[in-house]
């Protein structure tokens, strides 16, 4: 199984003015249809105090109409955000995407 990242270059700003950034983790498995495959967003805000990460078993799974909603809601929904808390996707954050 191969795995690709993805940086999200868009500036993204929650309701209350905090920055948010994004990143994707593909699994691509060719034996595998696509939304049969894993996928995973690794997010935190800008001043690197929140970490945390949404993992789907297969694309299918994901209940947001678009990457654009799912990402309203890790931004602006602190009750849906906090079981996704996991500091220590700190260390996915030291990649180098840009």
């Amino acid at each position: 199984m191969i795995e690709t990242w993805a940086y999200d270059k868009q500036r993204r700003v929650g309701r209350d003015g905090r920055r948010w950034h994004f990143a994707r983790r593909d699994f691509v498995d060719e034996t595998l249809d696509y939304d049969e495959r894993p996928f995973e967003i690794y997010f935190r805000d800008d001043e690197r105090r929140v970490f945390g990460v949404l993992r789907f078993e297969r694309k299918k799974e994901n209940p947001f109409r678009d990457y654009e909603t799912l990402t309203n809601k890790l931004m602006n929904d602190a009750e849906y955000r906090e079981p996704l808390l996991d500091p220590d996707t700190r260390r996915v954050w030291k990649k180098s995407w840009k």
